[in-house]
This record gives structure tokens, C-alpha cells and sequence, in this order.
């Protein structure tokens, strides 16, 4: 349980696949945005969660490779950690067998499965966790797909494929195969989201914070409180989800200038903070 209140501060980012910084790293192109992000998020006295895939564990046989090539990123991660402003979730990514992932977790590298917030006034509890727990088909043939990202997506990525599924654009595609994975892959997406907010229906008092599908989510008024921080593998924007002052927002962070309600330069840089939605109050989001 990690209570919270008006006061805190709390910043989500998920789905960052952290690579080697090779043709088939999808974060590499963001590597400088979020690092920007990440030390505005440092310097303001945000707690850093990330909600899952923050490294990607499928294509890389271990993190020294990864962790070599972001190492900016891991010195801002750690210097959170020692300022105890760090809880790095587990993804499915992440999932190495039981050996391995105990193992980075005695080093440090990566927390639990979940982390529960809890409002101290009002009691509001926000579960925070990666959702592929929704995932049945993923839970079903993880150790094939795992193999199949390894060593079918990793080449074609190599190869100048511009990211992962879901989020491929289809109208440059050659070929009716990969069309029909883009697809089915989104149909998938929808379906885990659905039976996410099945099971938030269920139980009452609680929101949710997640990541997975890499598409970014907020509940309005009246809609399960049902958030999704999106991802950070799409070249030139990552979406994350903030808690301040009491409210919760949805922002998107680009490197090129963002028009609209909340849009604001960040001094460090050309790197650019919008609001896409929100402020919901956190105290009565269920």
C-alpha cells in the first residue's frame, strides 16, 4: 500500500522497451525525449513509476547491453531510487522465467507485480500494474511469442521495420500477412482492454493504471476508471499519465511544438509537454 494525498506527486510512463540502441530498439528514437522528461519529472519531486516493459527483455538476452546504451536514463533512474521516488513494475517483456526475474529483482531492477495506492482522505485506491494479467492469449503461448519477437519481429525491425504492433500504420505495408497481424493484433488490444474493464467492474472503490496494449487511455466522468499511459516506442512522442495537486492528467511529451489546451516548452531543450487530457480529481475517480 503506498498512500497518497493533495500533495503528492506521481508520474507513470509504460511501455518504454529499452534497447540496445540497435536498428530494432523501438526506443531509441525517444531516448533524448524521455530522458528530458524524465529530469523535468526529477527536478519537480515527482515519483517515477513505471508500469511495466520499461525494458525490453524478449529481444535482449539480459540488461547490460540495455543499460549500456541508455545510461543517462539509468543514472536519473537511480539517482530516484536513492531519493526512494522509484517503483519499477514487472511487464511481460520482463518475464524471463522465475530464476532470472527473482534474480533481477534481488539486484534491484525491478519491483513487484503491482503497487496500490491509496488516498489517505477519501480512502480511493488506484491499482497500478503493467495488464497483461488480462492477456489470456499472451498467457497462453508466452514462451512462443517471446521466441517469435526474438527472432522473427527482431529482424524485420533490423530491417527497417518503423516500430511494434499495435501501432504500425498499414498503408505502407507490402504484403497481406502483415496486414493481417496489424489487425488481428488490434482486435486483440480491444479485447484485453474490455475484459480489463470487465474485471474493474467488478470490484468495487478502485481504479486502475496500466499500460500493455500501448494505447493511452482516460475515463472520463462516468466511464470506468479505466487509465492507460500509452507507450514510448512511437518516434518523436511518448504518453505518460501524471498525479499533482490533487488531480490526475494525461500528457503527451514531443519533441516537435504541441498546439492546444496545456501545451508548454520545457526550458531543457526543444522538447515540448502537452496535456491531452484531464484534471479529474484522484479522490473521486470510483
Amino acid at each position: 500500500m503506498f498512500p497518497i494525498d493533495d500533495d503528492s506527486r506521481l508520474v507513470f510512463f509504460s511501455d518504454l522497451h529499452r534497447g540496445d540502441d540497435g536498428p530494432a530498439d523501438a526506443f531509441r528514437h525517444n531516448k533524448a525525449l524521455f530522458l528530458h522528461a524524465l529530469e523535468h519529472y526529477e527536478r519537480q519531486g515527482y515519483t517515477y513509476v513505471e508500469v511495466g516493459d520499461g525494458d525490453e527483455l524478449w529481444k535482449n538476452r539480459g540488461l547490460r547491453d540495455v543499460r549500456r546504451a541508455h545510461a543517462p536514463i539509468y543514472q536519473a533512474l537511480n539517482r530516484l531510487r536513492r531519493a526512494g521516488r522509484l517503483h519499477l513494475l514487472i511487464g511481460n517483456h520482463q518475464l524471463l522465467g522465475a530464476s532470472r526475474t527473482q534474480r533481477h529483482q534481488r539486484h534491484g531492477l525491478l519491483g513487484g507485480e503491482a503497487l496500490l495506492l491509496k488516498h489517505r482522505a477519501t480512502g480511493q485506491r488506484i491499482l497500478v500494474t503493467h495488464g497483461h494479467q488480462g492477456d489470456g492469449f499472451h498467457a497462453r503461448v508466452r514462451g512462443a511469442t517471446r521466441l517469435l519477437v526474438r527472432h522473427l519481429w527482431r529482424r524485420l525491425q533490423q530491417r527497417g521495420m518503423r516500430t511494434a504492433l499495435p501501432e504500425l500504420e498499414t498503408h505502407h505495408l507490402e504484403g497481406g500477412w502483415m496486414r493481417r497481424a496489424v489487425a488481428w493484433s488490434r482486435n486483440n488490444q480491444s479485447r484485453i482492454e474490455e475484459r480489463i474493464k470487465g474485471w474493474l467492474g467488478s470490484v468495487e472503490g478502485l481504479a486502475l493504471i496500466c499500460g500493455h496494449t500501448h494505447r493511452a487511455a482516460f475515463a472520463q466522468a462516468g466511464e470506468q476508471p479505466y487509465f492507460n499511459c500509452g507507450s514510448g516506442v512511437q518516434s518523436g512522442h511518448i504518453t505518460g499519465i501524471e498525479i499533482a495537486g490533487g488531480v490526475i492528467r494525461q500528457v503527451i511529451w514531443s519533441d516537435r511544438p504541441q498546439e492546444g489546451p496545456g501545451a508548454q516548452s520545457v526550458p531543457t531543450g526543444r522538447i515540448y509537454r502537452r496535456v491531452l487530457h484531464g484534471a479529474r480529481r484522484v479522490a473521486e475517480l470510483a
